[in-house]
């Protein structure tokens, strides 16, 4: 590792530096690397370049930039990217859209089944009856 010369000092590695000369250096090599656009690390075609500086060229960007109202809505872009033989289907955004509930839900029509309380009372109550009748068999043979 080649030695690291910061603010007038030669150091072998980061870990010789004193905590505040190392947190020093390392915000400046975070400075240094944020100074890079992607342009400089990546190999990218002309296009591609050009679309990434006018992308990220703010004053550019700012003054020619169109309002929302100017820009297509989906269903624009679908019309002009899709075959010409498939623009007439829907695009995936109209045929995706949440539909009206069929049934209100706060007024559901569905109720609990009154059946199942009315089963669930006779089985209480004939259990009840035969638990009554084992207690006073046993009561009658003990005694």
């Amino acid at each position: 590792m080649p030695p690291i010369t910061f603010k007038g000092k030669t150091y072998n590695s980061e870990f010789e530096m004193p905590q505040e000369v190392r947190q020093a250096y390392q915000q400046y090599q975070m400075r240094k690397t944020n100074a890079k656009t992607l342009t400089d690390v990546v190999d990218m075609p002309a296009e591609v370049e050009d679309v990434y500086r006018r992308a990220f060229n703010k004053e550019e960007q700012s003054s020619t930039s169109p309002s929302m109202k100017e820009l297509p809505t989906i269903e624009e872009l679908y019309r002009q990217s899709a075959p010409a033989d498939m623009r007439h289907l829907p695009s995936d955004e109209t045929v995706y859209r949440h539909s009206v509930p069929v049934i209100d839900p706060e007024y559901s029509t569905i109720e609990p089944e009154s059946s199942l309380v009315l089963r669930g009372l006779v089985f209480g109550i004939l259990w009840s009856l035969v638990i009554v009748g084992i207690v006073f068999l046993v009561i009658q043979l003990f005694w």
